[in-house]
């Protein structure tokens, strides 16, 4: 062969070769929406914000008909009271976008914003106000005064929303035209209150863009000592249109040594890869978790394409890092169809860790209603053990899944079916079960409703299929599409006969339950404290579509993306296990300088702590009633959970 052949026949080679490339894991959180807990909240209502307060209810406040409206629920959004008008629109003026804070000594603020309608006068003005109760909502004060802009459209002021910092300064952030009544300009300013939100100072400049429009503020205090302010920015070059953006400050300089301008580095797109020219985040909202990682909303048309008008935009929800910075992951909480949307949306956090999106949805032909629906962080996927579990496409009394209704993973917010899944093992098996709500099951045709589970044994975290991961394809029709990763390519394998499989078909679900031999992945043992790695992905026949819905942020082509799975302990059942007769009060803990000390009322076999997103931070056997536990550096709480010799056992919750 000439050089020149020898030289194209190894670029050729070269060019057809595997680009696979070996990644550090997904490490954030992607959210997993449970269908089932969506609940009306408004049944007319739009511009809802909701909190968790002191005494444990949840409080909602949204524009109503004539005012302000709020409802209280004492089941954490299961069910809400009636809506009680807190405050009334005057003649000629709506009351509207309000948001609510409680304080850390008991008060509750609601802002809202005046806006006159047509024709303006100048006894009518476009401005900012409160109220604030002192008894848990029992009663409310009278309105107070935060500022006011001018009386037309063009030159007023938007948007409140409430910041408490850690020296009891109360922040109030909105959108303000006043300062531009010779331009359609906007900036964000700030008003201080000092004494629990009775007074409130003048306004300070946070951010301007020149010949742009920032709006919609949000604030967070970080765990790094910052104040970010999510707001929405039309003036990215480029663009055109609205990207959810940061504007931040140190609480130390709290604002006082300026604005962030347009070139300012405190100015950031959210997003860790920036979406395409054409694609709007709109109204954005921010939330943070207790471990740091931050929770974005806004509205947008992602997926809908072609679409500008927001009445048919959807609610996104992205999860951001601990300095509200590189935001991924993103979800569409509401299951809605493309003449459906959710505006003027938020997010909350309860329950330490439940994220639970509010969404004004509606179409332009009718009226909005206010739902929730709750979403669960998580980083890992677990598999308790369990060796009594009959593959049967039944849950028997006796079978151990990691969570008691066989629930741990949810999704089915894409495709409108909703899905749990849960996990399981034993010495010779990895359990796999799942139910997928389908009112129109299609499996008599070659491509059929179905499941498939992907799973990376040797935590080869790679870019491209290759050995150590594996993929099952388990369909309607009872059959198993297996395959091995080889090469950058899924190879199919006809090595199912050792797989069980159990299929039960009804009229609107399905239930799937499988046990999948650890030696067909490689394994001659359990592998308990190695990390893998899975994914999911539900597919669902409609006629001529087929659909199909990943986890967020997930490649089934490359592993590096999946969601961490390991085994836990033998002996471990999970947090979420069996309950005791235990109670908080036989467990006490002293927490030291990176340690803490577990001491129980008799004898402990086991004690291990989990991360509020469900990841097992710390296990530890042992053999007494004293028992020390290192904490992990990113550690800022979780949950303990205490094994008593005596087989009762204990979940607290714990912040350090």
């Amino acid at each position: 062969m000439k050089k020149s052949g020898l030289f194209l026949f190894i670029m050729l080679l070269t060019v057809g070769a595997s680009q696979a490339e070996k990644r550090e894991p997904y490490s954030g959180s992607r959210i997993f929406w449970d269908m089932s807990s969506e609940v009306t909240v408004f049944d007319q209502g739009n511009y809802a914000r909701m909190i968790e307060l002191q005494d444990g209810r949840l409080l909602a406040v949204s524009e109503g008909s004539g005012g302000i409206q709020v409802s209280y629920s004492q089941n954490k959004g299961k069910s809400w009271s009636s809506p009680e008008r807190i405050v009334a629109s005057p003649s000629k003026v709506f009351y509207a976008v309000p948001d609510v804070i409680q304080l850390s000594d008991g008060t509750i603020i609601v802002g809202f914003n005046p806006r006159p309608q047509e024709p303006y006068s100048d006894d009518r003005l476009f401005g900012i106000r409160t109220m604030r109760s002192t008894d848990n909502g029992e009663t409310w004060g009278e309105v107070t005064f935060v500022y006011d802009a001018k009386s037309t459209f063009n030159d007023g002021c938007w948007e409140p929303s409430f910041l408490e910092l850690p020296s009891g300064e109360v922040q109030c952030y909105f959108a303000n035209e006043g300062e531009y009544t010779a331009s359609s300009e906007q900036c964000i300013s700030m008003c201080r209150s000092s004494d629990k939100g009775q007074s409130w100072s003048e306004p300070v400049k946070v951010c301007f863009r020149a010949g742009s429009r920032d709006g919609m503020p949000v604030p967070v205090l970080l765990q790094n000592g910052e104040i970010a302010v999510i707001i929405e920015d039309n003036g990215w070059p480029g663009r055109g249109n609205f990207a959810a953006t940061t504007v931040r400050t140190t609480i130390k300089d709290n604002w006082t040594s300026g604005y962030v301008d347009a070139d300012s580095p405190k100015r950031n797109m959210i997003f860790e890869t920036i979406p395409p020219v054409g694609e709007v985040s709109a109204a954005p909202y921010i939330r943070m978790l207790p471990w740091g990682e931050t929770i974005a909303s806004f509205q947008g048309n992602k997926g809908r394409s072609g679409v500008t008008d927001l009445q048919y935009f959807d609610m996104f929800v992205y999860v951001g890092d601990e300095n509200a910075k590189n935001f991924k992951a993103g979800s569409t909480p509401f299951a809605l169809g493309l003449d459906q949307h959710s505006i003027w949306n938020s997010v909350s956090v309860i329950e330490d860790s439940v994220v639970v999106a509010v969404g004004s949805i509606g179409n332009p032909n009718k009226n909005n209603h206010v739902n929730i629906i709750k979403g669960y962080p998580k980083r890992q996927a677990v598999a308790a053990y369990c060796n009594s579990i009959a593959v049967d496409a039944q849950k028997g009394s006796n079978e151990n899944w990691y969570t008691k209704n066989a629930d741990q993973l949810m999704m089915g917010h894409n495709t409108g079916n909703r899905t749990t899944a849960d996990f399981a093992y034993d010495e010779e098996y990895l359990y796999f079960t799942t139910r997928v709500i389908d009112r129109n099951i299609t499996n008599t045709g070659i491509d059929n409703d179905g499941v498939s589970f992907y799973i990376d044994a040797d935590n080869v975290s790679d870019t491209e299929p290759v050995k150590g991961m594996y993929s099952f394809f388990f369909d309607t029709d009872g059959t198993i599409d297996f395959r091995r990763a080889d090469g950058g390519r899924w190879v199919a394998d006809e090595n199912t006969a050792d797989i069980k499989y159990a299929l039960s078909l009804k009229s609107m679900y399905y239930d799937i339950e499988v046990a999948i031999p650890w030696e067909l992945l490689g394994k001659s043992k359990a592998p308990v404290g190695q990390r893998m790695a899975m994914a999911l992905e539900i597919v669902n026949k409609e006629e001529y579509v087929r659909e199909r819905e990943t986890i967020p942020d997930v490649d089934t082509d490359a592993s590096w993306t999946w969601l961490e799975f390991r085994l836990l302990p033998g002996d471990w059942s999970g947090v979420t296990g069996k309950e005791s007769a235990a109670t908080a009060a036989d467990v006490t803990v002293a927490v030291g300088d990176g340690s803490m000390s577990v001491i129980g009322s008799a004898e402990m076999s086991r004690v291990s702590v989990y991360a509020f997103d469900g990841r097992l931070m710390a296990d530890v056997a042992c053999n007494s009633a004293t028992q020390e536990i290192l904490l992990p550096a990113e550690a800022g709480g979780g949950i303990l959970k205490v094994v008593f010799k005596n087989g009762m056992t204990v979940a607290k919750k714990l912040i350090f």
